[in-house]
């Protein structure tokens, strides 16, 4: 029944999946928090092909089905479709919980089920003759996300089939306590298989992350868990020690922690955010990780902060927006994104980034950063700002204008561009 709880969150009130999943894995047996992952994120990740297939062999339009009813049956076809389960047990299962929420619908849910297990070739099959429109249902992503990564790149349909792979699980060294070397060591004595990253210096990569929030490598704050495009943001912009450093839009803390690392607990991060109860989850990062030398505020980065004006050495705005490019952490995106979304998102950004011009000393070096694709809330959001200011102008990275990684079965999209104000 978690799981169905689960998907009404996510799919019916809007929640963020992570999150969802974090509240109710605590609700079920360790030994079935890994299958309860499985089947909600299964779900979120193919749900418009779940409900193409449903649709096809329904009289019912789906949108009129009680929606625990929708997810029960949902669940159900994904196992049948996707995994290994035994037919019998999943349609048994799928039935009794029907059941359980509305008796009336055990035969509906029975009959689905089983027409589906006999016609599953013939009921997959998706037919029409438009690309995109078939892309879209077949990788369960809206069609105007499909045609908006179309415009920017000719590998879109490798990128939208990039959102359904599993993401590979990245760990942060924390080298003010530890050195890549040692962690290495004492998890492979652990017996994880760590390989080393070739995008970020400070990144592991583990082949099997088996609770690796329970042992005493990660409650000595020897690392945190941060995808290698993530950690890559703040060795960019690179602090030198007893540096002044904002993190306008800091929540969760990641990259903030990341800053104070870099300069060795040498210096001082000012980790902002507009949500105050995200505050104590970036404080319990900084202590976790021991580094001591922070200073959490509240302000609307949208806002001039007053306070803020020409303090600091390196600024960075890691901007809201669509999260395109972590559609694999959060498949719920690509369900619920749009360009109106896309298009309001950019006038966040625009405002947010002319603030933190007035934060940084004249030689002050800035980097923005976003996880999502496109032009609108990346580079076209550099360009307007430069050309607002004469006096900021661009660092390359590589030789490159601005860092553009596309998300593929081990990087998280990712958008950074440097600069300095002279």
């Amino acid at each position: 029944m978690a799981a169905i709880k689960a998907l009404d969150e996510i799919l019916n009130k809007g929640q963020f999946s992570n999150e969802v999943l974090n509240l109710y894995a605590d609700k079920v047996e360790k030994r079935d928090q890994n299958f309860l992952r499985q089947l909600v994120y299964g779900v979120v990740e193919n749900k418009i092909y779940l409900d193409y297939i449903l649709q096809k062999s329904s009289k019912n339009k789906l949108e009129k089905l009680d929606k625990d009813i929708l997810n029960i049956v949902r669940i159900a076809l994904y196992e049948l479709k996707f995994l290994s389960t035994k037919k019998y047990a999943v349609i048994n299962e799928a039935v009794n919980n029907a059941k359980k929420i509305k008796f009336s619908a055990k035969g509906f849910v029975n009959g689905v089920l089983r027409n589906i297990d006999r016609n599953m070739d013939e009921l997959s099959e998706i037919k029409g003759k438009d690309n995109d429109k078939k892309l879209s249902i077949q990788y369960s992503c809206d069609l105007s996300i499909i045609k908006y990564l179309k415009q920017y790149y000719e590998n879109y349909e490798e990128i939208v089939k990039s959102f359904n792979t599993v993401p590979s699980f990245n760990i942060r060294v924390n080298t003010f306590l530890t050195d890549k070397e040692q962690l290495i060591n004492r998890l492979e004595k652990k017996e994880y298989i760590v390989e080393k990253s070739d995008v970020s210096k400070d990144c592991l990569i583990i082949k099997n992350p088996i609770n690796m929030t329970e042992i005493e490598e990660f409650k000595e704050g020897l690392f945190t868990i941060q995808d290698q495009s993530s950690i890559l943001v703040s060795e960019i912009l690179n602090p030198k020690e007893n540096s002044s450093v904002l993190d306008l839009c800091a929540a969760p803390g990641s990259k903030s922690t990341h800053l104070l690392q870099i300069m060795n607990n040498n210096g001082k991060v000012v980790a902002n955010d507009i949500a105050k109860d995200k505050l104590d989850k970036i404080k319990d990062n900084f202590e976790r990780l021991q580094l001591s030398n922070f200073e959490l505020t509240n302000y609307d980065a949208q806002k001039t902060i007053k306070q803020f004006i020409d303090k600091f050495d390196y600024v960075l705005v890691d901007a809201p927006c669509s999260g395109l490019g972590v559609i694999k952490r959060k498949p719920e995106i690509k369900l619920n994104k749009s360009i109106d979304d896309i298009m309001s998102l950019n006038r966040i950004q625009n405002e947010i980034i002319e603030q933190s011009y007035k934060y940084l000393k004249v030689g002050g070096r800035l980097v923005y950063s976003t996880c999502t694709l496109g032009r609108k809330e990346n580079i076209d959001i550099v360009n307007d700002f430069i050309s607002r200011h004469n006096d900021v102008k661009i660092e390359k990275i590589n030789d490159k204008e601005y860092l553009e990684i596309l998300p593929d079965k081990n990087n998280d999209g990712f958008f950074i561009c440097s600069m300095q104000k002279q």
